[in-house]
């Protein structure tokens, strides 16, 4: 890398830093450019140099969080020999980031807006599409190893059981942040065991 790729590398990451620390803090609706400027200390003029706009700042942010996510993904996929406790792993990893990063949870949960058939996506939003469809088919051959080591179905298609468990483990993990005390009224459980109780009916799911 260049000094100049380097330099603007430099500038971009101090902008979506201070960004994300004015969504968590105001909310992305809230938050305007002359509040990222300020935040960033940079002049406005110079925040355009490096960012259109604020969804394309937004997008940025959504694209470094999903790299990272696809990441922790693989990672945890490759932590165990033994399929059973790589899927406990993925599941925790998962968990873990949607904790860290909400947001982007949301975006690789299909949050994203659809781009209508036919037409081409805008850039931002192509790549973070690009990066969903990769964690995608990455959960896919996951699950079709676990059918090879006889841990899984395979009358299971992959690729729905995958977009299933997506839906299925994020309003797990949103009710486990919002309803937290009524999960413990109601079922005695701590946040941490009702996701682990859900992250096993999933897995009862795959397999029966």
């Amino acid at each position: 890398m260049s000094k100049k790729q380097a330099l603007t590398e430099f500038h971009r990451g101090s902008i979506l830093a201070a960004a994300e620390r004015l969504f968590a803090e105001k909310g992305t609706d809230r938050t305007t450019m002359d509040d990222i400027a300020r935040e960033a200390e940079y002049s406005k003029a110079t925040l355009y140099v490096y960012f259109q706009s604020k969804e394309e700042i937004i997008n940025a942010i959504l694209l470094s969080g999903m790299l990272l996510l696809k990441k922790k993904i693989h990672e945890a996929m490759e932590s165990c020999s033994d399929w059973l406790e790589a899927y406990n792993a993925v599941c925790l990893a998962i968990i873990r980031f949607y904790d860290e990063n909400p947001t982007t949870y949301d975006a690789a949960a299909g949050a994203m807006p659809p781009v209508p058939p036919g037409e081409k996506p805008p850039k931002g939003i192509a790549d973070i599409l690009r990066v969903n469809r990769e964690i995608d088919e990455e959960l896919a051959a996951f699950l079709e190893r676990g059918a090879a080591a006889g841990a899984v179905d395979p009358q299971v298609p992959p690729m729905e059981a995958v977009l299933l468990f997506w839906s299925a483990l994020a309003g797990m993990v949103r009710a486990a942040r919002y309803r937290d005390a009524y999960i413990q009224e109601a079922a005695g459980l701590s946040r941490e065991e009702f996701l682990q109780h859900g992250a096993r009916f999933l897995l009862d799911a795959l397999i029966s």
